[in-house]
């Protein structure tokens, strides 16, 4: 096996940070994996520079994991922050996982699904000062705005045929909590079939802790109760802050794992 470096960057990473398996006989491709940074300190102030490694092949060499984890490393420790070096696992790719537990990844994030059987049980209010707005978030200028707040929070660059792909969806309704000062939370929420679909939420940094995600799961439970669902459902990583505890504070429980995020913590190294 011949383990080297792309020749010309992958979905815009450096070449060093993207490494291909080559069958040395056959020259056929045994497997690949790239690197990709994300320094995100407003959706992971705990450990702000998330390392993933896209880690393609079946199966895949230990060689190439082997170098992808050194570089992952490599990047961590220059980078001076708390970090997480971690990849995506399919729940039942059980090959993949024992070739990491051995490089100190851990099975402990990833990607599942919450359930709440209707109806909404948790008590909840809107907070002082505060009003309830809904719409189908069909005006550009909304679309834009939400859009820019989406991208920051999770450092990607959607386009409005992806956003229009959810506002298209049956049922689609968007619900704002609207302070004097600005927005204080946020859900977009459709059906499938007999469950209602809680798409997106989010708190307002300065209004977390004080009952607005309660209240927004608590309105977008009145929205489905309303149209005679059975049950809320939402995906939610285990490892963003707030999402997971607050879902279970409000009753739904995890019925699923959609994805496993296995990985390792690293911490600054002293000077």
């Amino acid at each position: 096996m011949i383990l080297r470096h792309a020749r010309t960057p992958v979905e815009g990473q450096p070449v060093e940070n993207t490494f291909v398996a080559i069958d040395e006989f056959s020259g056929g491709q045994l497997g690949a994996c790239t690197i990709f940074c994300d320094d995100n300190p407003a959706l992971y102030p705990a450990r702000p520079m998330q390392v993933r490694l896209q880690l393609e092949g079946s199966p895949i060499p230990d060689a190439l994991i082997g170098a992808a984890v050194a570089r992952g490393r490599e990047i961590c420790t220059a980078s001076g922050k708390f970090c997480r070096l971690y990849t995506r696992v399919d729940p039942d790719d059980a090959e993949t996982m024992e070739s990491l537990i051995p490089m100190g990844f851990k099975d402990n994030d990833g990607l599942v699904k919450m359930e709440l059987r209707l109806p909404f049980a948790c008590e909840y209010r809107l907070p002082a000062g505060c009003v309830v707005v809904k719409d189908d978030l069909s005006d550009p200028d909304e679309q834009k705005f939400f859009l820019e707040r989406y991208n920051e929070l999770y450092n990607t660059d959607h386009s409005f045929d992806w956003l229009r792909s959810y506002i298209n969806r049956d049922g689609f309704t968007r619900i704002l909590t609207v302070s004097p000062t600005g927005m204080a939370g946020e859900v977009l929420l459709w059906r499938e079939s007999y469950a209602g679909i809680i798409g997106y939420i989010q708190t307002s940094k300065r209004w977390r802790r004080m009952g607005v995600g309660t209240c927004m799961l608590g309105l977008a439970c009145e929205e489905f109760e309303r149209a005679k669902l059975f049950c809320a459902e939402a995906n939610v990583r285990a490892r963003i802050p707030h999402v997971l505890k607050l879902m279970e504070k409000c009753g739904f429980k995890q019925s699923e794992l959609l994805m496993r995020y296995p990985g390792v913590d690293i911490n600054p190294t002293e000077k």
